[in-house]
């Protein structure tokens, strides 16, 4: 009988000194959550982290829908512009006439020219659809319109 209380007490140490080391590795492992807390403190704690990560998971849903309208939005804007001052004419003086290209990411957009002489000033505006114009571009709005299109744009292009 003595030697089964042994064996049975060897048995239970062991078992205390597993449970023992297991709990010292939680500790170690989770110790920020262990420390003086109780164990339904550490219950509302991981439900309150819970509820926190659903609430970024639904922000984060919130972001990236605003930025697919954001990136649809900006991907019309006139981004890329050229701009080119010049003299049309030899009597006049400065270079006060000036085309000006104004094109978004797909390279759709305008040219607006203004030719600048002593009886008065022309305004003539181009469209532009994906960087080239159905209408004949003078050397100074072609200048223009390649600074556009050169410009890098702020935003990967999808």
């Amino acid at each position: 009988m003595e030697t089964v209380l042994i064996i049975v007490t060897l048995i239970l140490l062991g078992a205390v000194g597993y449970t023992l080391r297991e709990v010292i590795l939680l500790k170690n492992r989770y110790g920020q959550f262990l420390q003086g807390a109780e164990a339904k403190t550490i219950e509302r704690l991981l439900k309150t982290y819970s509820h926190d990560v659903a609430q970024v998971d639904h922000k984060l849903e919130q972001l990236a829908a605003f930025s697919a309208k954001l990136h649809q939005t900006t991907g019309r804007a006139l981004t890329r512009q050229g701009f080119v001052r010049f003299n049309p004419f030899n009597d006049t003086g400065g270079d006060q006439s000036f085309c000006l290209a104004a094109i978004d990411a797909h390279g759709n957009g305008f040219v607006l020219s203004s030719i600048h002489a002593r009886t008065g000033t022309r305004m003539y505006a181009k469209e532009i659809i994906k960087g080239e114009s159905p209408h004949h571009l003078s050397d100074e709005e072609s200048v223009a319109l390649k600074k556009a299109l050169d410009v890098k744009l702020p935003f990967p292009q999808a």
